[in-house]
């Protein structure tokens, strides 16, 4: 069974590469339907362990359907047989017919996926070098005309345009964040329900302040991972650096604050039957917060800088990013108790969020400002 899926899978990766290889944007969407095929993986390992799909698999009566869907594939062959020496212990008289029938069904199965997988990927992999057809850039539309305009329609503008469009054009960006916001989307379904009770803080909203920084990350650490040479470029510039890392924060602001209004704002209307002016407050409160934690991040890739997107010192950020994450959350938490007499008082949640929003904003200035700081006396060889 083991390498009846390992083949396939390789065949599979074959006929990908094939196909992608013969695209400008080939090795960019590969990497980014990586995030994408995970989903499916995830919301079935949520359905096993908190979903009751192990308890609706143990109903004889309920899971009819998917028992005889599962017995239609080569490991639920293997399965039978365990099963049948378990339920005739030393009679092996009773079972050798079934288990030469399923374990040849099994070795049949393993040289027809072998065969079929050879001849596929004679005919479509191949070795030879892709040609590219060129690509031919559009008129800016409506949309990058507005960003334009809110960058000030001038030469700052025009540069915050570029920034836009060189991180929405790369697939992989985008659809993390649509991994994030997938896996978060899982979390509250299946996790949420099972781990709070009716007095218990919102679960669902504490996993998006603790899932938006992988976002955010991936919204900002580009600030310093497209290479020295890019830094450098801009610094040639008169005022070049500090545009730069202007336009920068500009566009995070752009994608991450509506982004986590819209999901914040959804998440509160559904979970928390929250009033109108409660959404309203802790809707605000979460888009002030992610921008304060986009200037720290910035600050962050500023001030601990990666040069490369496989860099080991990126998933350091990350991990830095997550754990200031957490620490503000205990920190607000840890002061909203020691100024409030409890947790049960209206409006402790939003008397956090503002604590946090507040604290997330001091430490983002001074990060930035240090970060600045190492990147202006930084020497370039």
């Amino acid at each position: 069974i083991s390498l009846s899926a390992f083949w396939i899978g390789t065949v599979i990766a074959a006929l990908l590469r094939t196909k992608l290889g013969r695209l400008a944007r080939g090795k960019d969407v590969g990497r980014a339907l990586a995030f994408i095929l995970v989903l499916p993986v995830l919301a079935l390992y949520f359905a096993l362990v908190s979903g009751g799909l192990l308890e609706t698999l143990a109903d004889p009566e309920a899971s009819g359907i998917v028992r005889t869907l599962l017995s239609w594939l080569p490991t639920s062959w293997g399965a039978d047989v365990i099963f049948a020496f378990v339920l005739h212990p030393g009679d092996m008289t009773a079972v050798w017919f079934e288990t030469v029938t399923r374990l040849g069904s099994l070795l049949a199965f393993f040289v027809g996926v072998l065969w079929l997988g050879t001849k596929v990927a004679s005919r479509a992999y191949s070795l030879e070098a892709p040609t590219f057809i060129g690509l031919q850039a559009k008129p800016d539309g409506l949309f990058y005309k507005t960003v334009k305009l809110m960058g000030g329609g001038q030469s700052f503008g025009t540069l915050l345009v570029s920034i836009f469009k060189d991180f929405s054009r790369n697939l992989e960006n985008l659809l993390f964040a649509i991994y994030i916001l997938g896996t978060l989307f899982l979390m509250i379904v299946y996790v949420g329900p099972t781990s709070t009770g009716p007095d218990d803080p919102p679960v669902a909203l504490m996993m998006t302040m603790f899932m938006f920084p992988f976002i955010v990350v991936m919204l900002t650490g580009d600030v310093t991972g497209k290479g020295k040479e890019t830094i450098y470029i801009y610094r040639k510039a008169p005022s070049g650096e500090g545009r730069f890392i202007k336009a920068m924060l500009l566009k995070s602001w752009l994608m991450g604050v509506p982004l986590a209004g819209v999901v914040t704002a959804l998440i509160s209307w559904l979970t928390m039957q929250a009033t109108f002016f409660s959404l309203l407050t802790t809707t605000g409160l979460m888009m002030l917060y992610i921008a304060a934690f986009t200037v720290f991040v910035l600050g962050l890739f500023l001030l601990n800088p990666v040069y490369s997107e496989k860099s080991v010192m990126f998933f350091v950020n990350i991990i830095i990013a997550v754990f200031c994450s957490m620490g503000l959350f205990v920190g607000s938490l840890a002061i909203s108790l020691l100024i409030l007499t409890g947790d049960s008082e209206p409006g402790f949640l939003l008397y956090v969020q503002s604590v946090q929003t507040a604290l997330c904003w001091l430490l983002g200035i001074v990060v930035l400002h240090l970060g600045k700081r190492k990147l202006s006396r930084m020497e370039w060889g």
